[in-house]
């Protein structure tokens, strides 16, 4: 994880430059737009805009993240920059609007395009600027895990293939009469349309909550597994509070002779390990499991044997413990996410159980695969 200052610091020269090329690019275009006629060009020059109040959107959603935490909010307020990051895909969606309105009236009342060399010199250059833009954006990104960042990336690398177009409609304009200004117009509507609601939906679900990824998570149960008498790392999920702040838990398996000290200085060592190599802070609920005895092994087996031939969806049990002075078996079984009704699906396999072993009581809880 990057240093607030190394953030800051990238943010700020991306976001900076971002505002300067394209309100440059802006108001050449509009210029261009005016001489040529063209719609298309006047739209790119809209989307220019756009984007320069993106970079703001962006640098202004950093700086309310670094906010210090407060009473109501003591995780601070990093979610901020996802809030910034959807604000910008708003308002390219609002942009590619306007455009395609624009352009449906070029259809309907189609207009002489001229070509004006100073035009395609100066569409020419965004192309070029905008590459460039495209990959810092990217990159930095990438570097400070900036959703923002990100969103402005795709943005400007959108915008290449808009001006590209305008650039072909411009000079293809001259050899025919029909308006293929408007038309372009509208293929560069949903091009901005389609940048918009790709940053829109992937913004959306950080700020719901993902799936914590494979890499991470094999990262975690490794660093569990060095630190004895904890097993396994069940139900992993990570909470993001913004890009620099993430808190994670997880439920591990210790077993029922393990000393309460022993446990507490693994859990703690852990812990630790996982925020320095991860950046990650964690904390842990506990399974007592006595499998470290052959005969509840070998039940454990076979209850999992079983339910997956009788029932669909059962991935995996854990939390295994079997109270033998009552028969008492207790576990979590963790399903996919086609069940749908866990209360139901619970009633099928309590039966399935029953039926097989009906010298045994069991108490068990369904569990998502939150990992």
């Amino acid at each position: 994880m990057k240093t607030d200052a190394t953030r800051q610091k990238v943010i700020n020269t991306v976001g900076i430059t971002g505002i300067l090329a394209n309100l440059i690019f802006s108001v050449l275009k509009f210029v261009a737009g005016t001489i040529t006629k063209s719609v298309a060009i006047t739209n790119d020059a809209i989307n220019n805009l756009s984007d320069s109040m993106s970079s703001i959107i962006t640098l202004l959603g950093y700086r309310m993240g670094k906010m210090k935490p407060t009473r109501k909010h003591p995780l601070g307020y990093g979610r901020t920059e996802y809030l910034s990051a959807m604000i910008i895909s708003v308002i390219i969606l609002v942009a590619g609007y306007n455009c395609l309105l624009s352009s449906i009236d070029r259809l309907k009342n189609p207009a002489e395009v001229t070509v004006a060399p100073i035009a395609l010199i100066i569409l020419f250059i965004s192309v070029l600027t905008k590459i460039g833009l495209s990959i810092l954006n990217t990159k930095a990104g990438k570097k400070v895990d900036s959703e923002a960042l990100k969103a402005s990336g795709k943005d400007a690398l959108s915008d290449v293939l808009v001006t590209s177009l305008t650039i072909i409609s411009l000079i293809a304009g001259k050899f025919t009469s029909f308006p293929i200004d408007g038309v372009m117009g509208i293929v560069v509507s949903i091009f901005i349309f389609y940048a918009g609601l790709s940053s829109f939906f992937e913004t959306n679900s950080a700020l719901m909550g993902e799936r914590p990824d494979k890499e991470t998570v094999e990262k975690i149960r490794a660093i569990i597994k060095k630190h004895p008498p904890l097993k396994g790392g069940y139900d992993i999920m990570l909470h993001s509070y913004g890009p620099e702040r993430c808190m994670g838990t997880c439920n591990v398996e210790v077993p029922t002779r393990a000393h309460a000290e022993n446990i507490f200085d693994a859990m703690t060592d852990t812990a630790k390990e996982i925020e320095d190599e991860l950046g990650i802070y964690f904390t842990f609920g506990l399974f007592a499991v006595n499998d470290y005895r052959e005969d509840v092994r070998e039940l454990k087996s076979e209850i999992l044997t079983y339910l997956k031939e009788k029932t669909p969806h059962v991935l995996s049990l854990h939390a295994f413990h079997v109270h033998w002075d009552s028969n008492l078996v207790h576990f979590d079984v963790v399903v996919d996410f086609k069940v749908s009704n866990y209360g139901l699906y619970k009633k099928e396999i309590l039966s399935a159980l029953n039926q097989k072993w009906p010298d045994y009581t069991f108490e068990f809880t369904i569990d998502p695969e939150y990992d």
